[in-house]
This record gives C-alpha cells, structure tokens and sequence, in this order.
C-alpha cells in the first residue's frame, strides 16, 4: 500500500473514529442553515421524528417542534450564533405516529458551509442529575455583578429581570413528582435559554428567578411561554401569574462599587423575603432603594470606621459548678449602645456583602481589649463570631491573618465562632481555614446551631471545639417531646465527637436544671445575668478561661 493510501486510510479511521464518538453522547445530529432549514441529518432520526434522512433535508426545523416548544429553540438558536453554543434545551419534536416525542437538544455554531447550527439530539429528557439547572443566589450575584461592570464600561449592554412566577409552587404540589421535576427543568431551561452565554441565570426558591440578558431579548413572549407551559402541566387548570421587572446593568446610576453592592443587596432581598419584598417593590421603588441601600452601606462604614458601636458581655456558665466560665460579647451600635438593633445591621451587612468589614472591626475591638486584659495580669479567653460570608471572602482571611500577627496575649486567649445566619457554600475550603486558626491555638466553634437548614451538614464538615445550641430549640425541648428528642439528639452527638455543648436563653432555673440533666456544659441566659459593659471587676480563678462571643 503506498504512502497517500496509508494517508487516505487513516484519515478515514480518524473520521470513523470521531463518528463513533460522537455517537456514544447524542442519538441523532442535524445540520441547520441560516434560516433554521435542515441541510443534514444523521443518525436514529427516523425513530425521533418518524421520517428518514432525505425526508427532512429542506424543511424548517421549527416545524418539526410542537407549537409550545418553539420560543425556546428559536432563543437557543440565536444565543448559539451570538454565543457559539446552546442547551441543553428540553423540547418536544412532532411524531408521524402523532404522540411527541421527547428530546434532549445541545447546539454549536460554526461558520462553515456558509455558516450553520450542528445541533446533537438525545431521546427523552436527562434524569435530575443532568436536567436543566440554575444558578444559586449569590453565583447569580456574582454574574449580574461582573455584567454590571461589563456594561459601565461599554464592553457589552445587558439587563437584570427578576422574575416572580406567582403560583408555581402550588401548582408543582398538585402534580407527580416527576411531572413536576421536567416542568421546573423546562421552565429552567427556558429562562437559561435567554441568558447571556446561557448561564447567567439564577434560581432563588420560592418561585422566583432572575436571568442577566441582552437588551433585545423579548421578556413578555418568555413569561408567556412559561404560563402556557405551566398552564398545560397544572392538573386543575388554574395556571400562574407572572410578574417581571428588568434593570438596565449599564444604568449610570450603577456607578461604582457600593452601588454594585446595593445591586447585590436587592437582589438578596428579592430572593430572602419570601413573598415580602415583590417584583411591584422593584418596579415601584428601585431607584430609590438603590439610594437608600447606598447610604445605608456609606452609614455603615462609617460606623466602623469611627467604631461607633460597643461590645457588652454577657456571662455563661458551667451548669454543674455555676462558675462562669466565659462570656459573649454583644455587638451595640452607637456610641450610648443605644442604636440600631445589632440583628438587623448585620443582617444588612451580610446581604450588602460588606459583612467582613464588621467582622474585622469586632476582631480588632476584642483583642484590644484583650491586650488590656494582658497588662492587668488577668486573663480571659474572648470568641468572636465570624459570619459565613466573611469566611468565604479570601481577602478578609488575609486580613485577619495580618491582624492576628499583631497579638501578643497567649493564642487561647481568642476563639472563633461560625454564625449559621449566612450559607456557607464551600465547606471544604472553610474548614481548611478554621484548621489553620485551630493550628494557631484559637478554638472554634458554631454559633446558633440548629436555626439553620444547614446545622448537622457544618457539623459533619467542620471540625470544631464548641457548638452553641440556639435558645429557640432550648425552650422547645422543654416543652414538646419532639423537641426533647431533638435536643437529646444534638447533646449525645457532641458528647460522641468530644464537642463542648453550650445552651441559650437560660432564663429560669428550671431551664438550667433540664440542660444539665441531658448533658449540656454551659448555659447562657438572663439566669445568670444581662449584657453588661463592665466586667472589670471580675476576677477569675487559678488557669480558669473566659470568653467573649459578638
């Protein structure tokens, strides 16, 4: 066999190769032109569509797709000749035998032939696992962030819609489980299809979503095919209502980065509020929530940098000998402490995302007072509360790593607590850092364990000395059987992981009495004392710690 045979036979090997490939991953292929006409067609078309290749060649492909179904491949169409790609989109093709067949559809653009749309078909939908999802929350905070920034500088216009399918969920309650999974996986898939590289979209619970787009992108027809698609699905035939808002991203209004951060806070509003903050909020008032949230972000740091807020301690105890064993700092905001409830600004903080800057703030504050502590030969072991957020921002753990270069008493003297009021997404990478501080000779532990979904999930990926159980499950316990075995269940669990366990909200003796009867170290509460200032005047014992929590 001579030289170019050899050639001519690899090339085809290579071809054959690429074929089989191709085919592992898709059922059929079809080629597209401008006008969305089949020029090629491959594959296990016939039993998709019940026609053969030669069949199909010159007929529009948007006539193949059920009525219903069209909006979606003519967005993915035009997203994948902007973008280059598209899907997976989830649509129904039309069937000689006359029952639809369902399909799973990815496409790329190449500018060969002419240009055309390379489009891989897959019978059925994927199962869960592979479905059409969205961005969470703060991933959509994020793309909608780098979007705004794109846009003020010209690179690219886009527009933020925030969508509220009023309805939905009871809807998907009336339904199968699985009819209910492939309605929300299209109405994903719809909304995906309008975003920006088809990815810069977010779902946030409680039937509400928000999709970063260009401009031109027809808002109305997609909130129409959505109320068709759901409208189709509902059982009762009751349908949904769809209210939207769109924010223009290169609005010279959003000019910096506290006005991006006031973007962020709305969005966390919209998705956090469960039915209180709406789309009519955002269609009434964002303009002036946008000024309001501004001042309110410029207020708080000015707050921490003038340090216009105290620390107040409250006493916690150990219930078997009722020595106090350390105390929790209170955060007070003012300079009489009289100000605005702690709760609530940081509450503000987290969702603003300038949390860090407090919790820096409150690190600084405490072992400055630590060092005080230091010079009057006293001792006292203070923790300080570290919000999720801040924990997932790299530059606040090399800042706090900086300012703990500079402390000088012995490195139990000062703990760290994990809040649960903001979601950790990356407990891996948390934990790591919590190792590197534990390494240090800083204890940590979680705060207010059991007020959120996530409690037992922190628990398995954190390793940790202490866990606060919150005072709501304390008074519950005491009450209900349920809460009592719940309670049991979180005591037992850290008395097997050697975790210390510390009560809240110990108002009454009795309360007192029950923690320590099921197992609980420490208590904290009114019982023991109010926050207070001044604890100057507290001596400890011989080698006894004392801690201070925000």
């Amino acid at each position: 066999m001579s030289k170019a045979e050899n050639s001519v036979d690899d090339i085809r090997k290579d071809r054959d190769r690429f074929v089989a490939f191709a085919f592992s991953a898709a059922d059929a292929f079809v080629e597209l032109n401008g006008e969305q006409k089949v020029r090629y067609a491959t594959g296990a078309i016939k039993s998709l569509t019940g026609m053969n290749e030669k069949t199909l060649i010159g007929r529009n492909f948007l006539d193949l797709i059920l009525l219903e179904d069209r909006p979606i491949m003519l967005a993915g169409c035009d997203l994948a000749v902007k973008q280059g790609r598209c899907g997976p989109l989830r649509l129904h093709l039309k069937h000689n035998s006359g029952k639809p067949m369902r399909l799973e559809l990815r496409g790329t653009y190449l500018p060969i032939n002419g240009g055309g749309l390379f489009l891989s078909l897959n019978r059925g939908h994927a199962s869960s696992a592979g479905s059409t999802k969205l961005m969470d929350k703060d991933g959509f905070a994020d793309v909608a962030h780098e979007a705004m920034k794109a846009a003020s500088e010209g690179d690219r216009p886009a527009v933020m819609t925030m969508l509220d399918l009023e309805g939905l969920s009871a809807v998907m309650d009336r339904m199968e489980k699985s009819d209910a999974t492939g309605l929300m996986s299209d109405i994903n898939a719809y909304i995906q299809a309008r975003a920006i590289g088809g990815e810069t979209a977010g779902g946030f619970g409680d039937d509400k979503f928000g999709v970063v787009h260009d401009p031109n992108v027809d808002i109305p027809q997609l909130g129409q095919t959505i109320i068709d698609r759901v409208l189709q699905a509902d059982p009762e035939g009751d349908g949904i209502n769809v209210r939207t808002s769109s924010i223009d991203l290169g609005d010279e209004a959003l000019s910096d980065f506290d006005d991006a951060k006031a973007l962020l806070y709305t969005i966390n509003r919209f998705s956090e509020e469960h039915g209180k903050f709406t789309i009519k909020d955002l269609q009434d008032g964002y303009k002036l929530m946008l000024d309001e949230t501004r001042n309110k972000i410029l207020s708080f740091k000015n707050t921490i940098a003038t340090g216009d807020f105290q620390v107040h301690y409250q006493p916690i105890v150990e219930l078997n000998s009722r020595n106090v064993d350390h105390y929790e700092a209170l955060a007070r905001i003012g300079s009489d402490g009289a100000g605005e409830s702690p709760f609530k600004m940081i509450s503000f903080a987290e969702n603003a995302g300038v949390i860090m800057d407090f919790d820096l703030a409150m690190c600084g504050r405490v072992m400055q007072f630590l060092e005080k502590i230091k010079a009057q030969k006293r001792e006292l072991r203070i923790a300080v509360n570290l919000s999720g957020k801040s924990l997932e921002t790299p530059i606040f753990l090399d800042k706090l790593v900086q300012l703990l270069g500079h402390f000088s008493p012995p490195r139990s003297w000062l703990k760290f607590e994990v809040t649960e009021s903001s979601t950790i997404h990356d407990l891996e990478a948390t934990n790591k850092f919590l190792g590197s501080l534990r390494q240090l000779g800083h204890a940590v532990g979680l705060d207010d364990f059991g007020s959120g979904s996530a409690a037992f999930q922190y628990l398995r990926a954190l390793e940790v000395d202490c866990v606060k159980i919150d005072g709501l499950y304390v008074k519950e316990a005491q009450t209900s059987d349920k809460g009592k075995a719940f309670m049991r269940s979180i005591v037992s669990l850290c008395i097997d992981l050697d975790i210390d366990t510390v009560g809240e909200m110990v108002e009454d003796q009795v309360s007192a009495d029950f923690l320590h009867d099921i197992g609980v170290r420490f208590g904290q509460g009114y019982l023991f004392g109010r926050p207070t200032r001044d604890i100057a005047g507290w001596r400890p014992t011989e080698n006894r710690a004392i801690a201070a929590v925000r």
